[in-house]
């Protein structure tokens, strides 16, 4: 256990190399309120907030040269010489940044729960106001904002809300597909709704949002992950198929659970679905595929699926199946007893 951050003690316990009238070394005082301040941070301290408990730089230098502490920001140190953990980067980043920052992006979104592609352990997402010193090197990655930070507090630090760490992580993701399962992935979770994002967005400005726009376009309609969007680019190119309704919960009338079809053709009674590995279904955990496609079938609808990889490398044979199929049912409209529903409470984005 490191003296002076968690033993109780009233002083750090060791001699500074700051010599006082004969050469004597002096030992300096920590209070009991700055070590209180330092534990409480997690080790962490500022050079300003020393400097409040009357401590100076000769101190902190002795023990900087000895590999006692360490200097992770300007101005902000760690009170142990190992690697800094990844709480107390945050802490320190926001200790750097001042009280108007927030933890941002995929640092965010994983306090929140919400794993995304862009997230890295070694790395800190931080958002500043325009003109803030806090500047993106090493570990550290700052995202400066004229728009208002609205966070979510903690008793150390202060997140980013979700609606606008969503969009912060999709605006860094590489690939529109990731941008989409960024979002997709919130919405499914019911962490966002489409409409905090549309109201995070207006927030953003417009700098590098090209990619978040498309992203927003296509969970705006109803889509739900990165093979939806490949799928309605797909039924877009029919001169047949109208587009159908995305994400559209049924009641089969069965007495089950309601079902999510990911493309519904009501004039048909035509629905689809892609059965991609990680986003298929919103009601995956309740029912197997096989079930829900039996209990589809029972209800007289017009059951179509295919696979991510077939819609990338067969694109053009399951659009001509979809368009044979709904040429053959169309006009008959949906079987009795079906019914369109809301999303149920635990689904709803």
């Amino acid at each position: 256990m490191r003296e002076g951050v968690h033993s109780g003690r009233n002083r750090i316990g060791w001699y500074d190399a700051v010599t006082q009238g004969g050469g004597m070394p002096r030992r300096v005082d920590f209070t009991p309120a700055l070590l209180a301040l330092i534990a409480r941070q997690d080790g962490v301290i500022a050079m300003w907030q020393l400097a409040e408990h009357g401590v100076g730089w000769a101190p902190v230098r002795s023990r900087l040269t000895r590999g006692e502490w360490q200097r992770v920001l300007p101005q902000i140190l760690v009170t142990h010489g190992g690697e800094a953990t990844r709480r107390q980067r945050m802490i320190a980043a926001q200790l750097w940044a001042g009280p108007d920052a927030g933890i941002d992006a995929a640092s965010a979104c994983n306090y929140f729960g919400l794993r995304v592609k862009s997230f890295d352990p070694g790395r800190v997402d931080l958002v500043t106001p325009f003109g803030n010193p806090a500047r993106t090197g090493g570990w550290l990655r700052v995202r400066r904002t004229i728009s208002e930070i609205e966070v979510v507090r903690t008793p150390l630090l202060r997140y980013v809300v979700p609606p606008m760490a969503v969009l912060a992580a999709a605006r860094s993701a590489h690939t529109e597909a990731e941008a989409i399962a960024t979002m997709a992935r919130a919405l499914q979770t019911g962490l966002v709704s489409v409409t905090s994002l549309q109201a995070a967005r207006e927030m953003m400005g417009d700098k590098w949002c090209r990619r978040v726009d498309r992203a927003l376009v296509a969970v705006g309609v109803g889509l739900r992950s990165p093979s939806e969007k490949l799928f309605r680019d797909l039924v877009l190119s029919s001169r047949i198929l109208p587009e159908p309704k995305w994400n559209q919960w049924l009641d089969l009338g069965d007495g089950g659970c309601p079902i999510c079809a990911d493309g519904l053709w009501l004039e048909a009674g035509m629905l689809h679905e892609v059965n991609g590995r990680t986003y298929h279904g919103w009601a995956e955990g309740f029912e197997t595929t096989s079930a829900r496609t039996e209990r589809v079938v029972a209800a007289d609808l017009i059951s179509t699926q295919s696979t991510t990889q077939r819609l990338r490398r067969e694109g053009a044979v399951v659009l001509q199946n979809l368009e044979r199929t709904y040429q053959r049912h169309a006009g008959r409209g949906m079987p009795p007893g079906v019914t369109l529903i809301e999303p149920p409470s635990w689904a709803a984005a």
